[in-house]
């Protein structure tokens, strides 16, 4: 048995969520939860797959299954902060998965054994399992990083206390806050832009907001040496994907541990250049096909 609870966010994707849970079962986790989002409303087709997709999980193991289902449709960012919310209402630690992502197997004992590590070390703020560089970095088998992966993570009751996709909690001199982390003028430039988009317009983006929480707390992201999860939610090309992030990446375990807790500053400007820079407009998209049927209906 797996002593880790784990979180499972599920929506309406049948095929994945199957596969995904295939895995937990050969993995036995103790303590499931699963928040399952609403359909769109006055769409029979998509109520008929959140049905569909719900009833894939039926542990035939000894398997303590907790449940939270919506009635409506929430937006991607509304559902996955109430989804954790409520999963940490009920437990000190644990791992967070979605319904369209698939988990290297190294990914669970690699986020127990963090998880134990850094338990009393609040320096430590999140465990990613996404590792998005065109190069392994050093020998160990992770990093210290300003940048939270959200595929699949684990994190503590603790280090989530606080966290609010409302702006009235924000930290109160946000320049200050990205002097800590970043030298670069056009990083600051980026992330400052952002935080006044997401404040002014009242905006909700988990990803960014979740980072600037975890700012907020002067804390490290821990970022594995290989991608541990892959996302599956892609049209194009799904299986050769899922092959190429997880059946060719090397197994993590057993951990080799940095000995430095310092951020690692390159790999840091990787990410931001090949991943958040590019990517304004198209979090903005995102933002936008996440919320638009649900102004639709106002």
């Amino acid at each position: 048995m797996f002593d880790v609870p784990i979180l499972l966010i599920v929506y309406n994707r049948v095929e994945p969520l199957h596969d995904l849970f295939q895995m937990l079962a050969k993995l036995l986790p103790a303590e499931l939860y699963v928040a399952a989002n609403g359909a769109v409303a006055n769409d029979r087709l998509d109520y008929a797959a959140c049905l569909r997709a719900r009833n894939v999980i039926m542990p035939h193991w000894d398997c303590d299954l907790h449940n939270l289902t919506f009635d409506e449709h929430l937006s991607q960012s509304q559902m996955t902060f109430r989804a954790i919310d409520w999963f940490f209402q009920n437990v000190s630690e644990g791992i967070i998965l979605f319904d369209e992502t698939m988990p290297h197997p190294d990914f669970f004992p690699y986020c127990k054994q963090l998880l134990d590590r850094y338990r009393s070390d609040m320096r430590i703020v999140h465990i990613g399992g996404n590792n998005f560089q065109k190069k392994r970095r050093g020998k160990n088998s992770y990093y210290f990083s300003a940048y939270a992966t959200n595929w699949g993570f684990a994190t503590w009751r603790d280090r989530w206390q606080g966290f609010s996709l409302e702006h009235d909690n924000d930290c109160q001199d946000f320049q200050i806050l990205l002097e800590r982390y970043f030298d670069k003028k056009k990083e600051k430039k980026y992330w400052l832009k952002w935080y006044n988009i997401l404040k002014k317009k009242s905006l909700q983006l988990f990803d960014y907001q979740y980072n600037f929480h975890l700012w907020s707390r002067e804390g490290l992201c821990i970022t594995p040496s290989v991608n541990l999860v892959a996302n599956v939610d892609f049209k194009k090309n799904k299986k050769r994907r899922v092959r190429r992030l997880l059946g060719n990446s090397s197994p993590i375990m057993p951990l080799q541990h940095p000995i430095d807790m310092s951020r690692d500053i390159k790999a840091d400007r990787h990410s931001f250049k090949k991943y958040y820079k590019k990517a304004f407009f198209a979090v903005f998209a995102k933002w936008l096909s996440a919320n638009v049927l649900l102004l639709g209906d106002e």
